[in-house]
């Protein structure tokens, strides 16, 4: 069953603050146990800076 809606804890938003702008969103994710999404949304929320990395190579 997926993470719906689920409230950030006190611990969770400082991690995010802690690792934005050090590693790259999916990595993050991937820590905090959340969708890239859902840690974007967040780190905009909180006016955070977040590391996207694109792959797509093109202009």
């Amino acid at each position: 069953m997926g993470r719906w809606k689920v409230s950030w804890t006190e611990q969770e938003v400082e991690k995010l603050k802690l690792l934005a702008g050090t590693m790259p969103l999916s990595l993050i994710a991937k820590e905090l146990n959340r969708t890239t999404g859902a840690v974007l949304a967040k780190a905009m929320g909180e006016k955070l800076t977040i590391i996207v990395h694109t792959h797509s190579g093109r202009a």
